[in-house]
């Protein structure tokens, strides 16, 4: 051996082949990963008393974060028997609430996806 073998071999990869909806599912979890971390981000500046008209960001998020806990609100007022654990007028238990259902959206998006 003259050293010019650097340890190649002729074998080609291996790779899966790409399927055609993997590319948007990762997108629609990525866009549900940011709107999980919005609506923390909504919870920590109202349980740190830090109002809406603080400056454009605070005012983004907050409104942002009403919109996107809107579903869930009305989750929570429409079905009753929801209504015995969870209060629908406080505020923690809809924001709460939302990030737990966005974040199921997310996991069972990921469920059956081949990883590597």
């Amino acid at each position: 051996m003259d050293g010019s073998y650097k340890g190649r071999t002729n074998a080609p990869e291996r790779r899966w082949p790409q399927r055609e909806g993997d590319r948007g599912v990762g997108l629609i979890r990525t866009i549900l990963a940011f709107v999980i971390l919005l609506i923390l981000a909504h919870i920590a500046l109202t349980y740190a008393g830090i109002g809406p008209g603080a400056n454009v960001l605070t005012s983004a998020v907050y409104s942002l974060g009403t919109l996107l806990e809107s579903p869930a609100q009305l989750l929570l007022n429409t079905v009753q028997a929801l209504q015995q654990y969870l209060n629908p007028k406080n505020f923690y238990a809809v924001a709460f609430s939302a990030a737990a259902l966005y974040f199921i959206l997310y996991l069972l998006l990921g469920v059956g996806r081949r990883s590597g």
